[in-house]
C-alpha cells in the first residue's frame, strides 16, 4: 500500500541504473529550483515595477522578450541536445543563469531588470526542453507518466512558492535589491550543481550517437495534432496568468491575500491531482486523457466569463486545475513516445507551448480592447477548443477503425 501511493514516484525508478537515477534527481531538482528562482524574480519585478520606475511598455517588452526567447531557444536546444549531449548544454545555461542577475550590481537602472528577465528566458529556453528530453530517456515507456507527473509537481510547487519568496524579498528590502536578485542566481546555481554531480556517471554521450540521425516525427499526424492542442492549452494558460487577477479584482473587488488564493487555486489543484493522474497516464490512453483534460480547461476558461458567485468561481478554478493535472503528464509522456530523438521532440513540444504563451495575451488583449474582459476569456476558450479538433478527429477515426 505504501508503494502504491508513493508521493515521489520512486518505484518508477526501480528499473533504472544508478546513472539514470542521478540524472532524474537532477531533472526534478532543475524543475523546482530554476522555476523557483526565475518565478521569484519575475514576480518581484512585476509587483515593484511602478516604484522602481519600470514603464508598462518596458515591462510588457520584458515579458514578451522572455517568452520569445524561450520560444526560439526551445527547439534549437532540443536539437543541440541530440547532437552534442544534453548535460553540457544544461551546465552552460545554468552557469550563465547564475551570473546574469549580477548585471544589476554594475548598472542599477530599471531597464537592466527587463534585460535580466529576457536573458533568463534564454536560460530557461535551454533548461526546460533538455531536462524533459533526459527524463524521457531515463525511464521505460510504461513509467514515463509518473515521472512527468513528478516533474510537473515540482514545477507547479515552485510556481506557488517562487512568487511568495519574491514578495517576501520585496517586503524585507522595501523594493528590488540584492535578495531579489540572489533568488534566481541561487535557483540556477543549485541546478548547475545537480547536473555537475550527474555528469560523471552520465551515459548521454552514447545515447547521443545512437539518436543523432533521427528526426522529429513530422509525418505522424498524432504528433501534429498534439502540438496544436498544446498551443491551444498554453494560449488559455497565458490568459489566466495575464487577465485572471484583473477579473478577480473587477468582479469581487479583491486585490489582497484572498485574490492571491483564488489565483493560486488551479496550481494547488494540479499538485494535489498529479499523483493520481500521472499513474493514469501510464495505464490509460494518453491521447484520450490529453483531450479530456484540455477540453475541461477550455470549458472552464469559457465559464470564467460568466457572472459567478465567489464559491462558484473557486470551484471552477479547482476543476480547471484538475483538468490540467489530467492532461499535463499524458501529453508530455505522449510527446516523449513519438521518437528516439527526444531532444528534438521535446524542444519542438516546448517551443510550440511557448508560442501559445506569446500569442495568448495578444489575442485576449485584442478581445478585451474591443469588448470586455469577459470577451477575452470567451475568445481564448473558443480558440483552445478549436485547437483540439484534430485530436478529436484522430480519436474518432481510431475508434471507428
Amino acid at each position: 500500500m505504501k508503494r502504491k501511493f508513493d508521493l515521489f514516484w520512486r518505484e518508477s525508478l526501480l528499473e533504472c541504473s544508478k546513472a539514470d537515477k542521478r540524472i532524474t534527481q537532477g531533472v526534478l531538482g532543475a524543475a523546482f529550483f530554476s522555476t523557483f528562482g526565475v518565478g521569484a524574480f519575475t514576480f518581484a519585478m512585476s509587483v515593484n515595477a511602478q516604484s522602481s520606475g519600470l514603464s508598462p511598455a518596458w515591462l510588457g517588452l520584458a515579458f514578451s522578450g522572455y517568452f520569445l526567447a524561450r520560444l526560439i531557444l526551445a527547439p534549437i536546444a532540443g536539437y543541440g541536445a541530440d547532437f552534442i549531449g544534453p548535460i553540457p548544454l544544461i551546465l552552460a545555461a545554468t552557469g550563465a543563469g547564475t551570473i546574469i542577475p549580477t548585471l544589476y550590481s554594475f548598472s542599477q537602472s530599471s531597464e537592466i531588470l527587463g534585460i535580466i528577465q529576457i536573458l533568463l528566458g534564454f536560460c530557461s529556453g535551454v533548461v526546460k526542453p533538455v531536462t524533459m528530453s533526459l527524463l524521457g530517456e531515463c525511464v521505460p515507456k510504461s513509467k514515463r507518466g509518473r515521472l512527468f507527473g513528478a516533474y510537473n509537481t515540482c514545477l507547479y510547487t515552485a510556481l506557488i512558492i517562487g512568487p511568495l519568496a519574491g514578495g517576501l524579498a520585496i517586503n524585507i528590502q522595501k523594493g528590488i535589491g540584492p535578495l531579489s536578485l540572489a533568488l534566481p542566481s541561487i535557483g540556477m546555481g543549485l541546478t548547475f550543481l545537480f547536473f555537475l554531480r550527474a555528469k560523471k556517471s552520465s551515459h548521454a554521450h552514447s545515447a547521443k550517437i545512437k539518436i543523432a540521425k533521427t528526426r522529429a516525427p513530422w509525418r505522424n499526424h498524432t504528433f501534429l495534432a498534439l502540438l496544436l492542442a498544446v498551443m491551444g492549452r498554453t494560449v488559455g494558460a497565458s490568459v489566466i496568468i495575464t487577465f485572471l487577477p484583473r477579473l478577480i479584482n473587477e468582479r469581487f473587488g479583491l486585490s489582497g491575500i484572498i485574490a492571491g488564493i483564488l489565483f493560486a487555486l488551479p496550481n494547488i489543484a494540479i499538485i494535489l491531482g498529479m499523483p493520481l493522474t500521472s499513474r493514469w497516464a501510464d495505464i490509460r490512453d494518453k491521447t484520450g486523457l490529453t483531450f479530456l483534460g484540455m477540453g475541461i480547461c477550455a470549458a472552464c476558461l469559457f465559464c470564467f466569463s460568466m457572472p459567478l458567485p465567489m464559491w462558484g468561481f473557486a470551484c471552477l478554478a479547482v476543476i480547471m486545475g484538475l483538468g490540467s493535472a489530467l492532461s499535463l503528464p499524458a501529453s508530455m509522456s505522449l510527446a516523449a513516445d513519438m521518437g528516439a530523438a527526444k531532444g528534438a521532440v521535446m524542444g519542438i513540444f516546448l517551443g510550440t507551448a511557448n508560442l501559445g504563451f506569446v500569442l495568448g495575451p495578444s489575442l485576449a488583449g485584442f478581445a478585451a480592447e474591443n469588448g470586455s474582459i469577459a470577451d477575452a476569456f470567451e475568445l481564448s476558450a473558443l480558440f483552445s477548443g478549436l485547437c483540439l479538433l484534430p485530436t478529436f478527429i484522430l480519436m474518432s477515426k481510431r475508434l471507428y477503425t
